[in-house]
């Protein structure tokens, strides 16, 4: 193998600098089996069952996704354990040695274990890994961590990612310590790589931005249908009232300005510091500082020389207030709102929790650490676009699912999740928490979309899927043909023949009677088209069993089981093992 390939197995070779622990020789190829994704209609919801929460281990759920989105989630967003040292972070040895055990030896890590950041990096790793390979190229990764394992994280991901990918790290602070320490923790990080940074956008816009470009349009029309600034005013106002839901963040500009329209008070006139410039401010410009026409001086005077203040002054960019005791401000006019993602968020990590009581009740405890839906929405807003697949993984309370059906609603996308969570022990969040969390969202917000809800079944090779019965074999076939790349197959039940769809109209047909009965013949083939027409499905049929006596034509694919199965799940029975194994390391 070549030392300088970057594959399933093998650990990258570095001249320099590299993270080194107990594990890391082997965490490539520790590759657990695909499993059947098992639909649970009682768990699922809506018509639109585009959308997946999974219930099971992330790395052996990833790796069963792998035959219809590898190489295609755009947004990646994760919300890992901390390693805190409490009911944060559970450790399954048996798993980490053999990926396809249960985890039933899993105990909570504990701040006096003294392989903790060893085990969180064994935990961490083969998942980074394998979420990497469901990116595409342009993909985007979000990883939320605070400063226990920062440090570590960044060493792993320039690893798993390389450095040359890295886009930066973001600081989110959300909330205010007043507590007597060393440093008041107020902060947490945001880390964010690219798969491949040249695939990624120079210049990345937010859902905000069609937002303004929709609210200037408005005011256009307002601006050209009366000339009469105070009925342009109230009109305005108007306006924002009546869509405060649909403009989010950008309701803040309430105000207008005769010549350049809408715009919001910006507090940035003060000075940060003692020793500001010290002047008076009127309406006519720069003052002496006892002039009694003047307004109220900051307190740390003004961060502007007086020269720039009335150049600000006779731009019309300061807002005056109404009583002269008080500071001027700035404009931010809304024509010059960009909405960048910025390396530094202000956002109450309160508004997580507010979040679900609001849908579960005031008393509602039962997940800590949720994060803000606003907080997701600016990040897959950003990296992603209408269109996106977004993943996460660590699904937790379901905020991810939620933020993409908000922006969906906001701007008319068309943005999909995959949400998957194990749980913390017997505590099943899929079905307890996040299933609940987004059908109360989508009824009392009247979000667009529902999803499936998927369970972690039986390991996979050619005996068990031989041994499987039709409901399970159709779903795995759902779960693994290669024309849902991407969009995903539709399931349909109910029918003889027919057990779904792809997003170009062509049906997946399923004979299943056992591996030794299920010949595809000629009368089946008409049967399966006659029922696919009559579903309305004109596009060619991929029809599936273990033997035919046909073969292919313009209307028909045959596809045998489990061959074309174990194919599309990667599963090569004749590779060989030591090979498929091998490592690569320093030295």
């Amino acid at each position: 193998m070549n030392p300088d390939q970057h594959s399933l197995n093998g650990v990258r070779e570095e001249a320099g600098l590299h993270l080194h622990w107990q594990g890391r020789r082997s965490y490539r190829s520790l590759v657990p089996a695909p499993r059947v994704l098992e639909p649970e209609p009682m768990l699922s919801y809506g018509e639109d069952q585009s959308n997946l929460v999974i219930e099971g281990d992330n790395l052996q759920v990833m790796v069963s996704l792998q035959s219809q989105y590898n190489d295609s989630v755009d947004v990646v967003y994760i919300d890992p354990p901390y390693n805190r040292g409490g009911n944060d972070f559970r450790y399954s040895d048996t798993r980490y040695r053999d990926p396809d055990a249960d985890a039933a030896d899993a105990v909570y890590i504990t701040n006096e274990d003294g392989g903790r950041h060893t085990k969180w990096l064994n935990y961490m790793a083969p998942r980074l890994v394998t979420t990497q390979r469901l990116m595409a190229d342009h993909g985007v990764i979000f990883v939320s961590i605070n400063d226990i394992e920062l440090g570590r994280l960044l060493m792993l991901m320039d690893e798993v990612f390389d450095e040359s990918n890295r886009i930066g790290i973001i600081a989110w602070k959300g909330s205010s310590d007043n507590n007597p320490s060393r440093i008041a923790i107020e902060h947490e990080y945001i880390v964010a790589y690219a798969k491949n940074l040249k695939k990624v956008a120079k210049h990345w816009t937010t859902p905000n931005d069609e937002v303004r470009d929709a609210l200037l349009e408005q005011y256009n029309a307002i601006y050209a249908e009366t000339s009469d600034f105070v009925e342009r005013k109230l009109r305005w106002s108007q306006l924002m009232k009546t869509n405060k839901e649909a403009v989010g963040r950008l309701g803040r500009y309430t105000d207008l300005d005769p010549e350049r329209g809408p715009y919001q008070v910006a507090y940035r006139v003060h000075n940060p510091k003692p020793g500001g410039y010290r002047y008076g401010v009127c309406e006519e410009g720069v003052v002496d500082v006892n002039d009694p026409r003047s307004y109220g001086m900051p307190l740390n005077g003004y961060r502007f020389k007086p020269e720039t203040m009335q150049r600000l002054i006779d731009d019309g960019t300061i807002a005056f207030p109404k009583k002269r005791d008080q500071i001027v401000q700035m404009k931010d006019f809304l024509v010059d709102y960009k909405g960048t993602l910025r390396s530094v968020i202000e956002l109450d990590a309160r508004k997580g929790a507010y979040r679900l009581k609001t849908l579960f009740g005031s008393d509602f405890d039962g997940f800590r650490y949720a994060k803000p839906v606003e907080l997701i929405e600016m990040l897959i807003g950003a990296a992603g676009n209408k269109d996106s697949v977004v993943l996460d993984c660590f699904a937790g309370s379901g905020t991810t699912g939620e933020a993409v059906l908000q922006l969906n609603k906001r701007d008319g996308g068309k943005r999909k999740f995959i949400l998957i969570e194990e749980g913390n022990g017997e505590d099943q969040y899929a079905r307890t928490l996040i299933t609940p969390r987004l059908r109360k969202a989508i009824e009392q917000d009247d979000l667009p979309g529902g999803f499936s809800f998927l369970l972690s079944g039986k390991q996979l090779d050619r005996q068990a899927i031989l041994g499987l019965e039709r409901d399970k074999i159709a779903a795995l076939i759902c779960q693994t043909d290669r024309s849902g790349v991407r969009t995903g197959i539709t399931r349909i039940t109910g029918k003889q023949w027919i057990i779904g769809s792809n997003s170009r109209g062509e049906a997946l047909a399923l004979v299943w009677q056992g591996p030794t009965k299920s010949r595809v013949n000629v009368e089946t083939i008409n049967a399966a088209i006659t029922e696919a027409r009559d579903l309305g499905l004109t596009g060619k049929l991929q029809i599936y069993g273990t033997t035919t006596t046909v073969s292919d034509t313009p209307a028909f694919t045959f596809k045998q089981i489990p061959d074309e199965i174990l194919i599309n799940l990667h599963l090569d029975e004749n590779e060989d093992e030591d090979e498929s194994f091998a490592v690569v390391v320093n030295g």
